[in-house]
């Protein structure tokens, strides 16, 4: 009954890239949305703007779930603080924290270049979500991830084993390349990967990773600016989504996302807005 029950829930969520305004009229959303956008100029403030989140882990939340923010190249700040926003604005009751993985401030590409750091990291997540798991048995784990943050979430989930697996884990604007090998990874997932790209992102996550390259070390256009590529490894030949990967959620920024303030751009999917009403629902899943 509880696997038919998240088969519902993952075929409803599969449509997110659809019409929102229904939903977006019901929602206070101009004042949150602009506080959101607005909030991108302080992002050079790092942590000290961002301030929301610091009320979200506490020990009462951490028996309800675990959500895992995982920053870009910014590291903690305004800008994944919004992320947290949206998600206490969705009534979520889990421990939601902002884990700054990188080594440098601010807004250092070297992140993307730093390939045994990054790893090294990725070690000390995993093991703190291994612990989680220890302390809060079946209680869901949330993966998020933005920019190289996206790749952070799936260096983690390559230190986790198939009984560890965590309950989904989302890829907004993902740094890595389009060929990295994600199939395996979705057995330590229960919900899957979903991954949210823009082909508007493409200065970003398209010219800016031809040129320092992703955090998987290629120099290549992004998935979070064009999607996965699935390929099989038998033929080498470009396969369906569905035939590939079915657990594999990629959703494309399309025009009607921008009723909830996500207009594209490399931060339009951490917007408050767009983050309750979009990435909310899948951290909801069990």
């Amino acid at each position: 009954m509880i696997q038919v029950q998240r088969e519902n829930q993952v075929d409803d969520l599969r449509n997110v890239g659809g019409d929102v305004s229904v939903r977006a009229k019901r929602l206070p959303i101009v004042g949150p949305g602009l506080q959101s956008l607005l909030s991108i100029f302080l992002a050079p403030l790092g942590r000290i703007g961002a301030r929301h989140h610091r009320s979200l882990c506490c020990a009462g939340r951490m028996k309800n779930g675990l959500i895992i923010i995982l920053p870009g190249i910014e590291g903690c700040s305004s800008i994944n603080d919004s992320i947290a926003r949206g998600l206490f604005a969705a009534g979520l009751p889990h421990s939601i924290q902002i884990i700054d993985w990188c080594r440098f401030r601010p807004w250092n590409p070297l992140h993307l270049v730093m390939h045994r750091h990054n790893r090294d990291r990725a070690r000390v997540i995993a093991d703190l979500i291994i612990s989680y798991q220890s302390n809060f048995p079946g209680q869901p784990v949330h993966l998020i991830g933005h920019s190289a943050g996206a790749g952070m979430a799936l260096f983690v989930l390559e230190n986790l084993r198939e009984d560890q697996a965590v309950t989904s884990v989302t890829l907004m604007a993902a740094a890595v390349s389009r060929k990295f090998a994600v199939t395996p990874l979705l057995s330590r997932t229960k919900a899957g990967i979903w991954n949210f790209y823009s082909p508007l992102d493409l200065p970003t996550v398209g010219l800016g990773t031809i040129i320092f390259g992703t955090m998987d070390r290629r120099h290549a256009v992004s998935a979070g600016a064009l999607g996965f590529q699935m390929v099989d490894n038998d033929s080498s030949s470009v396969v369906s989504e569905q035939e590939a990967a079915p657990d594999l959620y990629q959703i494309c920024y399309d025009r009607g996302m921008a009723k909830l303030w996500n207009f594209g751009g490399h931060f339009g999917f951490t917007n408050a807005v767009f983050v309750q009403n979009r990435i909310a629902p899948i951290c909801r899943l069990q």
